[in-house]
């Protein structure tokens, strides 16, 4: 297990205060930040999924990109004596930011429905069509890769999602101790962003895989339909402009399946998939056909018993 005691830390400012904890700065890693929980003895606290989401850090890669790139993800608890009261995580990059009106401000999906006129982002270069399709492709490829190794992300909106152009189009998500490995119980309960509701979803549930891919899909159409709280139930009134009209099509298909009931949504792999330059998308496992072995053609191989006959060499 990997733990770090609280009386090493060297705490600077605070950079934020949550409902469930603060996080700050640590004056001697830049790189690294410290979440300090509010409530780390309450009966909900769950330590040992939190070590369980800090053991997972070497097996999660996103195109080839460790976690550290493109989530906050856990990296060592922080014990007081015995006591678990929080950990540490990678600082968020300033490729997740931007400079406005003097200001450095941190890069949230929803930027990406900013319209230019809006006098906050004047003089910002806000990501192009193609841009924002890519970072959605990212975002969908990163939700894929979690749900591939059984972990429910539940809280995915647009205030845990943010995205970069540098080096190229992408997502950091935080708020990963928020995540659940499947079967585990959460860290502390899962929270959930009001508009980002699944309407099918049992009241007081746990989140589940298939409600991250609807939220998954709300952030597709949201994003590219400049509507910041449209749903899948309101597809006919959103339009993709500027979408080229494969692209459209496939969407509008997924985004039918999406708001469907629980169970009947695309995973993030065929939304990554749609968001391709590519035609197809992958057969879900629901899908699959079964292909029957071909029939043996004794006519091939005769009837009558089969003879050998030893081969002389040729002379020299």
């Amino acid at each position: 297990m990997n733990a770090t005691n609280l009386a090493t830390l060297k705490l600077g400012p605070k950079l934020g205060d949550g409902g469930q904890g603060a996080v700050y700065e640590l004056a001697d890693d830049p790189a690294r930040v410290f979440k300090r929980y509010h409530n780390p003895s309450g009966p909900g606290f769950s330590a040992s999924t939190l070590d369980t989401l800090i053991g997972m850090r070497g097996k999660l890669s996103n195109g080839g990109r460790p976690v550290n790139e493109w989530a906050a993800w856990p990296s060592s608890v922080v014990r007081d004596a015995q006591n678990v009261v929080g950990f540490l995580m990678p600082r968020v990059p300033t490729e997740f930011t931007f400079q406005a009106h003097g200001k450095r401000r941190l890069s949230e999906l929803g930027v990406l429905l900013a319209k230019k006129s809006s006098p906050l982002f004047a003089g910002v270069t806000l990501p192009t069509l193609e841009e924002r399709i890519a970072i959605l492709r990212n975002l969908a490829r990163a939700v894929g890769v979690l749900h591939e190794h059984r972990i429910v992300i539940g809280d995915l909106s647009f205030a845990n999602i943010f995205w970069s152009l540098s080096p190229e189009p992408r997502v950091m998500l935080i708020d990963c101790d928020g995540m659940r490995p499947d079967g585990l119980p959460p860290v502390l309960p899962q929270a959930e962003t009001p508009d980002w509701d699944d309407p099918f979803a049992a009241p007081r549930t746990a989140p589940t895989f298939d409600r991250d891919c609807y939220k998954l899909a709300l952030a597709v159409m949201r994003v590219l339909g400049g509507e910041i709280d449209c749903r899948p139930t309101e597809l006919d009134s959103v339009a993709f402009d500027g979408v080229e009209k494969a692209m459209d099509h496939r969407l509008r298909e997924l985004l039918r399946q999406a708001a469907g009931p629980e169970g009947t949504r695309p995973s993030a792999r065929v939304w990554e998939a749609a968001l391709s330059d590519r035609v197809t998308v992958p057969v879900q496992p629901t899908m699959r056909r079964t292909v029957a072995a071909p029939k043996p053609k004794p006519e091939l191989l005769g009837t009558g018993e089969r003879k050998f006959r030893p081969v002389t060499p040729p002379k020299r």
